[in-house]
């Protein structure tokens, strides 16, 4: 059977290469597909179940928010309002805004109480017709009446007398007097404020830096804390001052400004407005007006984005930093409006009821949920295990009947080695035994020369019968070795000089070097020794020019006794010096230049050296001949 496959496939493994990838390649492509497809049906599959979760978590958004705005344009105007809120009330009672302090400016400003000009018009005289000092002692008088409006307004006109001579302290002294009175209008400004106003300016015009910064930071304090409620001139003509007399600019949040806009856009569109509605107000930050119409009032709410991210932080924690919300018009309120791609959630107004269409972008693969996850992965490693599997069993089944190949095309060649090894003698002794049998009358000379010959050939062919016997009983580990004390060097002496009488006609001369001083003593099979020294010495011989000189060195070894031959043929590749230990191997040069041989001469060399506890070494350049070397424990 081997010798068949050797003959089938002698052209070489291509077809055998073939034959596998014909095997091999389509279940393996179809278990790739079919792994693929998996995959892919359950990325679909997560994908589906993601996109289903996200339009679950738009719909509770959507109601939650219009639950959420449903109750913030029922409350009443004077209830709390959450940050980012501000509520505004408008009806015949006036405008209400809460919380006061989170507006800059009222959009409809009902002035505090003025002060009583007709009371100022004698003391207004006595200025105007320069009798000064008697118009400050009129305005002194009415600077401590019981009414604070006519208290403000008198230490108003005593601080602009003052401050007309040039007497900037008493000056001074009167605003700040004044600035003690609240809850009094004059020119349509709450007093306290215009005091404070004009202690500022006169500062300024002093030239007291210091005192001015101090004096502006504290007015500042109180202007953004909403002490005063302004309409939008007021407030803007004092920011400007402030942030004259300061330096910088107010630290107002566009947030604040942005609600503080659209309230004035309630108040301006109140008389137009006939239902309820909404609106996003453009700004630096957009805002959200809610209004109801009930009769003549009309309450409305503004909301800023802060207060719907922190709605959407309470309902869909971690869902809702993914949400954007964009007003009819495109303009965005809150959030970035995702790139239109598959898996986005979209909800109209139409959709939702709400003032916004609701979008909410599609998650990362780290939210998909912990068992699809799972899934995949087992997938994909059962897949993999298979594929290594199949990739493992393939690569053991090629090597194996690479082998199976390779041991027979090995056994093929030792077949014809051996045959040929085998007719030479034969073809001697037939030669011998025609020349006998043609002439009975030979001289005695000649006779004993033919018989020499088909002694000779007899011999060879005894040699080779026993070497093939003794490999099979190696191989089988019944081959006998009787260990015996020896000598390394009369066993030499014997093999060279009987191995000297087979290859003197061919011209070869061989060497002999043994250390006397040298204790070579051994424990060995003398003629399991002796076939493997003739065995190197053969080899020797066969891989070297006509007329070569071989060595034989006997000597002491660091590991006990060294038989060493040495030669100066074709010497073995260092990739091959390996491989030529074992059964049926021959060198890649010797193959070429048809030298014959069974390939069995070095296997038996190693099983004969092992079986003596030994080891084999080997030195050997190509084409600079070899050394083998034989290393025995020695006889202690």
């Amino acid at each position: 059977m081997n010798l068949l496959m050797a003959r089938s496939w002698r052209g070489g493994y291509h077809r055998l290469a073939v034959l596998f990838l014909l095997v091999l390649v389509p279940p393996t492509v179809t278990l790739v597909w079919l792994g693929t497809q998996l995959l892919e049906q359950d990325r679909n599959l997560v994908k589906e179940r993601d996109l289903e979760r996200r339009q679950a978590a738009a719909d509770n958004i959507a109601r939650s928010l219009a639950e959420w705005l449903l109750e913030e344009g029922n409350r009443p105007a004077v209830s709390t309002a959450s940050n980012g809120i501000l509520r505004l009330s408008i009806s015949s009672a006036g405008t209400r805004i809460d919380p006061p302090g989170r507006a800059l400016w009222l959009p409809n400003l009902a002035p505090p109480a003025a002060g009583d000009a007709p009371v100022f018009t004698d003391a207004e005289s006595l200025e105007l017709q320069g009798t000064g000092q008697r118009a400050l002692i009129r305005y002194e008088e009415l600077s401590r009446s019981t009414q604070p409006a006519i208290r403000a307004g008198a230490l108003l006109h005593l601080a602009r007398v003052y401050r007309t001579a040039g007497r900037a302290s008493e000056a001074a002294e009167a605003y700040r007097r004044l600035a003690a009175i609240p809850g009094v209008a004059l020119y349509d400004v709450p007093a306290d404020l215009l005091a404070r106003r004009a202690v500022c300016s006169l500062l300024d015009e002093s030239g007291r830096k210091a005192d001015l910064a101090r004096a502006a930071a504290a007015l500042e304090t109180d202007f953004l804390a909403g002490r005063w409620m302004l309409d939008r001139p007021g407030w803007e003509l004092t920011a400007q001052e402030i942030e004259a007399w300061t330096g910088r600019a107010l630290a107002v949040s566009p947030e604040r400004k942005a609600l503080s806009e659209a309230a004035d856009w309630i108040w301006e569109e109140s008389r137009l407005l006939e239902s309820s509605g909404w609106r996003v107000i453009s700004a630096d930050v957009p805002v959200t007006v809610l209004w109801r119409v009930d009769g003549a009032r009309i309450a409305g709410v503004a909301i800023a984005p802060s207060a719907v991210r922190a709605r959407l932080d309470v309902a869909a924690p971690g869902v809702g930093r993914r949400v954007a919300l964009v007003a009819d018009s495109g303009q965005v309120f809150m959030g970035e409006t995702p790139a239109a791609r598959a898996g986005t959630v979209r909800r109209t107004t139409a959709e939702t009821g709400l003032p916004w269409t609701l979008i909410l972008g599609p998650g990362d693969m780290a939210e998909q949920s912990q068992d699809l996850a799972l899934r995949r992965r087992l997938l994909s490693l059962g897949l993999g295990a298979i594929l290594l599997l199949l990739a493992g069993g393939s690569f053991l089944l090629w090597r194996v009947v690479e082998r199976e190949l390779a041991v027979a095309r090995l056994q093929t060649d030792f077949v014809s080695a051996v045959s040929h090894e085998f007719r030479t003698p034969l073809t001697s002794l037939r030669h011998a035994i025609e020349l006998l049998e043609e002439d009975d009358d030979l001289p005695r000379e000649r006779r004993q020369t033919f018989y020499g010959a088909l002694g000779r050939s007899t011999e060879r062919l005894h040699r080779l019968v026993e070497s093939l016997l003794d490999f099979g009983r190696m191989e089988v580990g019944r081959k006998p070795y009787d260990l015996q004390k020896a000598h390394a060097g009369e066993i030499a002496a014997q093999v060279v000089a009987d191995f000297q009488k087979e290859t003197v006609a061919q011209g070869f001369t061989i060497h002999l070097q043994v250390d006397s001083s040298a204790n070579l003593g051994l424990r060995a099979d003398a003629g399991a020794l002796a076939h493997a020294l003739w065995n190197l010495l053969d080899n020797a011989v066969k891989y070297s020019p006509q007329e070569s000189e071989v060595w034989v060195s006997v000597y002491e070894h660091a590991e006990g006794v060294a038989i060493a031959v040495e030669d100066h043929g074709l010497g073995i590749p260092r990739r091959e010096q390996k491989e030529i230990f074992h059964k049926f191997v021959r060198g890649g040069k010797a193959r070429q230049l048809g030298i014959k041989g069974t390939g069995l001469g070095l296997a038996i060399v190693s099983h004969i050296v092992h079986a003596h506890g030994g080891a084999i070494e080997l030195e050997s350049e190509e084409g600079n001949g070899s050394t083998f070397r034989l290393v025995l424990p020695r006889e202690v």
